[in-house]
């Protein structure tokens, strides 16, 4: 998830590869940006992509 998310892919896209509904990925996605204290997903795309090189997370 993590990794999808650092790389920019859409809810759609992510919940399609890892086979799961797009709202549980909305959901999964609001807990990351609240963790991460960013208020918008460009921010915690950009700070995940910084933690780890420039190459997203892991799932």
């Amino acid at each position: 998830m993590l990794q999808r998310l650092g790389e920019g892919k859409s809810n759609k896209v992510i919940a399609y590869e890892l086979n799961i509904q797009e709202g549980a990925v909305k959901v999964y996605v609001l807990q990351i940006m609240k963790k991460l204290r960013a208020n918008n997903r460009t921010r915690a795309a950009f700070l995940i992509s910084q933690a780890f090189g420039g190459k997203g997370g892991n799932d």
